[in-house]
């Protein structure tokens, strides 16, 4: 009866032995700060609706204004750091089911093909006007009209002209006797002091025969810009016999918006298509801009000198211009990326730790649905390209802009590039 008394307080004594060990490892297992789970109730300071997010819910449900369920904007939003102050964090839900994409600048080159509409015109360096220069009589005229087509010693008009007869008859009287050279001379520089044609004055000086009728020939081949003479009129030397204007090289002009005026650098970025002539080539010899700018179009007048040997291109005819180049390499974004205030250009970039953080940008130039930066960003980083409404949404809640305002991050200028942005524009 002893043994068996012995036997069940031995065995009493193991299990509250037991017992005490597997409490005291469970109080060291719970109690270690790594297994001591707790959880945190993150605070909630509203809900709003992500499409009106100036209005303020104190409760959960659908909102008045969408079909669409109240968000909740927590206390634990904003980080600590200057940087995370002023950016913003989306729930990923929204940013994925409304689509938020964003790109990584880069470094490239701008390409631009822009067609400009151009006219033909009369070459006015090959320009001359026809004068008797001297008074007389119309004998004959040619068949001649504004408009037509004529060649170099081309005949317009037959006239007398009394001067040039009475000049003739004093060189043959000094010819016939013993006048000195330098008497003979006197008498040939008279006549071309008076106009008469030096074709005309070696026929008499090797026929020596007066001329009584002399022909005015078109000293350029051209196009008839002015003749009004008729048979019979007389004609005084202040007259205009005609006006020939010259049509090989031709000329073409276009109206260049000035902010384009830096990228043309050579002849070869230029193509000339005319709508008459589909297909056709034509070459360019010279090209100038002029210096001035029209005030009303902030334009610059563009020049070509064209080969027109064929007389293809006609003085007011309709052509197209194409210019054709790229930019030196500079940082790149997407243009749809660029929020325009009229003063100044935002875009939001996303960082590594998923805010989203609004960030002034200078821009250079926009071509192809890409626009230059000249400062405000740095290689790489990724800016949103569409979405901005729900991000914008997010940081007039949150007050991240008016944050952002404060904070003025160090400028990031692309080395060797200079600020164009005067020059942005939207249809290029």
């Amino acid at each position: 009866m002893a043994s068996v008394k012995l036997k069940n307080t031995v065995i009493i004594l193991v299990s509250l032995l037991m017992g005490g060990l597997i409490s005291t490892s469970a109080y060291h297992y719970l109690s270690s700060p790594k297994n001591n789970v707790e959880t945190v109730e993150r605070k909630i300071l509203f809900w709003y609706d992500p499409m009106k997010p100036n209005t303020k819910f104190d409760k959960p449900g659908k909102s008045p204004f969408m079909d669409m369920d109240l968000v909740p904007k927590y206390a634990d939003e904003d980080g600590a750091t200057a940087e995370a102050k002023m950016g913003v964090r989306v729930d990923p839900t929204q940013t994925q089911n409304l689509g938020v994409r964003t790109e990584q600048s880069h470094y490239g080159k701008l390409t631009y093909s822009q067609t400009i509409p151009a006219n033909v015109n009369f070459n006015e360096y090959q320009y001359a006007i026809v004068q008797s220069r001297s008074d007389g009589f119309i004998e004959k005229v040619y068949p001649l009209t504004v408009g037509d087509k004529i060649k170099k010693q081309s005949p317009l008009i037959e006239l007398t002209i009394p001067e040039w007869v009475e000049a003739q008859s004093e060189y043959l009287l000094l010819a016939s006797t013993e006048a000195t050279n330098a008497q003979l001379r006197g008498a040939l520089e008279r006549l071309r002091l008076s106009g008469m044609p030096e074709t005309d004055i070696q026929r008499l000086i090797k026929s020596k025969n007066i001329q009584t009728h002399f022909t005015i020939k078109a000293p350029i081949d051209g196009v008839i810009t002015a003749f009004d003479l008729r048979t019979g009129m007389n004609i005084s030397k202040d007259n205009i016999v005609a006006k020939i204007q010259g049509i090989d090289p031709i000329w073409l002009s276009a109206a260049v918006p000035e902010s384009m005026a830096y990228l043309i650098n050579d002849p070869s970025q230029l193509t000339i298509s005319v709508p008459a002539y589909p297909g056709r080539d034509f070459k360019i010899q010279k090209w100038n801009i002029l210096p001035s700018v029209d005030a009303s179009t902030r334009t610059l007048q563009l020049r070509l000198q064209v080969e027109n040997q064929d007389e293809f291109l006609k003085p007011g005819m309709y052509a197209n211009l194409t210019l054709n180049t790229e930019s030196e390499e500079m940082l790149l974004i997407p243009s749809q990326a660029i929020i325009d205030t009229g003063t100044e250009q935002r875009v939001i970039t996303l960082n590594s730790e998923g805010r989203f953080i609004p960030k002034t940008i200078k821009v250079f130039h926009e071509s192809q649905q890409k626009t230059g930066i000249v400062s405000g960003l740095s290689d790489g980083e990724s800016v949103v390209v569409n979405g901005l409404f729900l991000i914008d949404s997010e940081a007039n809640i949150s007050g991240a802009l008016e944050r952002m305002r404060e904070y003025e991050a160090p400028s990031l200028t692309v080395p060797g590039m200079t600020d164009h942005s005067a020059h942005s524009s939207s249809d290029h």
